[in-house]
């Protein structure tokens, strides 16, 4: 059976200012390794430590955010729109209330510490997950997604 129509795509992936900022610490993080060494020294201590720090800013990056005709799809985990509450957009000051003092364990968390915005998806059953927050750049484009493709499947 094929893939359902795809209505919002968003990766979570770190910006790439982040990439240079990390990297540049970490290669001059790796000189205080390498002082006094020979060439081929330096590039595997450079290299031991540069890699490891690329793998994790990828893989820190490869959570998508997925809105079709079925739901909403985030790190492989699903909720269909017969099973949503509401959505709500959340700003900076928000998002950061609900990750702290305001933030309830049973919550599925799907965030990055990088993205300060999320979208909060309260199911029909609050039991035994309250909400799923979920960073998102645009809060305001995944509400529309979420309400222009749940419209579309109610028609179908």
């Amino acid at each position: 059976m094929p893939a359902p129509p795809t209505t919002y795509v968003e990766r979570l992936s770190v910006r790439g200012r982040w990439w240079a900022i990390v990297i540049a610490i970490a290669v001059f993080g790796s000189a205080e390794l390498f002082v006094g060494f020979d060439g081929r020294v330096i590039a595997i201590v450079v290299a031991a430590i540069v890699l490891p720090t690329i793998a994790m800013l990828a893989w820190a990056g490869r959570t998508t955010l997925v809105v079709d005709e079925e739901g909403l799809i985030v790190s492989g985990q699903r909720m269909s729109f017969d099973d949503m509450e509401s959505v709500e957009g959340l700003d900076a000051a928000r998002t950061r209330l609900l990750l702290g003092p305001e933030a309830d364990p049973a919550a599925k968390l799907f965030v990055r510490g990088y993205i300060r915005e999320a979208v909060m998806v309260r199911p029909l059953r609050s039991e035994p997950v309250p909400y799923w927050l979920i960073s998102t750049r645009h809060p305001q484009q995944v509400i529309a997604a979420v309400e222009q493709a749940a419209r579309a499947s109610r028609v179908q």
